[in-house]
C-alpha cells in the first residue's frame, strides 16, 4: 500500500523523481503490462519486420544503384510500386505504433484513476479504444503542426540561401547551420504540446479539436519536459541500439552487396536472406516494442507533477488574494 501511495499521480515532483517513479511504475506492473500488450507487440513486431526488410530488401539496392550511377538512373526504369509498397509498410508501422502506445497510455488512465494498473481479465489483454482514437487524433493534429512548421522554417532556408546573403564557398555550411538552428527553435516551440497531448489522451474528453489547451502552462515548465525527452530519449535510443544490434549487422552486409551489386559484382547475398532479415527485424521489434512502451510513463508522471503544481499555484494564488 505505501508502495501503490508513492507512485499516485497526483503528486509534486522533481525531475529525477519523475523519471525513477515511470521507471519503478514500468517495471513494478511489466506482467500486467505484458499481458495486456502482447498482441499489439506482436502486430508492431510483424509490421516492424515488413517496414525494414522492404527498406533494405527493395529501397536499399535502389538507393545503392542511384548513389553509384546518379539520379538520372532511376528514370529508366519504374519504381512505382517499391514506392508504394514503402509507404504502405511505414503507414502500418505507424498505426501499429499508435495501438502499442494506446495500451501504455490506457493503463495510465486506469492508473489515474484507481492507483493502479488493473490486471486484464482476458489471455489476449484488454484494448482501450478510445484511448487509441484520442491517440490517434492528438497525433494527426500534431503531424500537421510539424509539417506547417516544417514547411515554413524549409521556406525561410530556401530564401536565405537563394538571396544570396552567404558566399557561395560557405553556402553547404551555412545552410546545414541554418537548418540545424531552426530544428533547435522547431523542437523548443513543439515540446510544450507533450502536456496538452497527455492530458488529453489520459483520460480527456473525446474532441476532433486539436489538443493545445495547456500549451501556456507547459511553458513554464519547459525545463521539465525537456529534461524528461532527454532522459528517456538517450535510455530508449541505447536500449534499442542494442535490441536492433543483429538487425543493424544484417542492414550493412546488405547494404554492402548491394553497393557492390551496382558495380557490377554479384550479389553475393544468400537466398533466405530476405526471410533471414525478416525474422531478425522481427525478434528485435518484438523486444523493441516494450524498450519504447516504457517512454511513457516519465511523460505520465510530467503531466501529474505538472497539474500537482498548477493547482498548487491556484491554491496559492487565491490564499494571497484573500489576505
Amino acid at each position: 500500500m505505501e508502495k501503490t501511495e508513492e507512485l499516485l499521480l497526483s503528486k509534486t515532483r522533481s525531475i529525477p523523481a519523475v523519471i525513477r517513479d515511470g521507471y519503478r511504475l514500468y517495471t513494478g506492473n511489466f506482467k500486467r503490462l505484458f499481458r495486456a500488450s502482447w498482441i499489439a507487440a506482436l502486430l508492431y513486431a510483424i509490421c516492424f519486420a515488413l517496414m525494414a526488410s522492404t527498406l533494405i530488401n527493395d529501397v536499399l539496392s535502389i538507393l545503392a544503384v542511384a548513389s553509384t550511377y546518379g539520379l538520372q538512373i532511376l528514370q529508366t526504369e519504374d519504381h512505382t510500386l517499391t514506392y508504394i509498397k514503402a509507404g504502405c509498410s511505414l503507414l502500418l508501422f505507424a498505426v501499429a505504433m499508435l495501438a502499442l502506445a494506446s495500451y501504455a497510455f490506457g493503463s495510465c488512465e486506469d492508473h489515474k484513476q484507481t492507483g493502479q494498473i488493473l490486471r486484464p481479465a482476458r489471455w489476449w489483454g484488454t484494448f482501450h479504444l478510445k484511448t487509441f482514437l484520442r491517440l490517434l487524433v492528438a497525433c494527426v493534429w500534431l503531424s500537421l503542426l510539424i509539417m506547417i512548421v516544417t514547411a515554413i522554417f524549409g521556406a525561410i532556408v530556401y530564401a536565405v540561401v537563394s538571396a544570396g546573403i552567404v558566399d557561395s564557398l560557405w553556402k553547404s555550411v551555412a545552410t546545414i547551420a541554418l537548418l540545424v538552428i531552426l530544428a533547435c527553435v522547431a523542437g523548443a516551440f513543439l515540446l510544450p504540446f507533450a502536456y496538452p497531448v497527455v492530458k488529453f489522451v489520459v483520460g480527456g474528453q473525446w474532441s476532433w479539436m486539436p489538443p493545445v489547451k495547456g500549451y501556456v502552462i507547459a511553458l513554464r515548465h519547459w525545463s521539465l519536459l525537456f529534461v524528461t525527452l532527454l532522459v528517456t530519449l538517450i535510455v530508449t535510443a541505447l536500449l534499442t541500439f542494442i535490441c536492433e544490434l543483429p538487425a543493424f549487422v544484417i542492414g550493412i552486409a546488405c547494404a554492402k552487396a548491394y553497393a557492390g551489386a551496382a558495380m557490377g559484382d554479384p550479389l553475393g547475398l544468400p537466398e533466405h536472406m530476405a526471410l533471414t532479415s525478416f525474422m531478425a527485424f522481427l525478434i528485435a521489434g518484438f523486444v523493441q516494442a516494450y524498450v519504447h512502451l516504457y517512454s511513457v510513463f516519465p511523460f505520465y508522471y510530467a503531466y501529474g507533477s505538472i497539474e500537482q503544481q498548477e493547482q498548487d499555484r491556484q491554491e496559492m494564488m487565491q490564499t494571497t488574494s484573500a489576505e
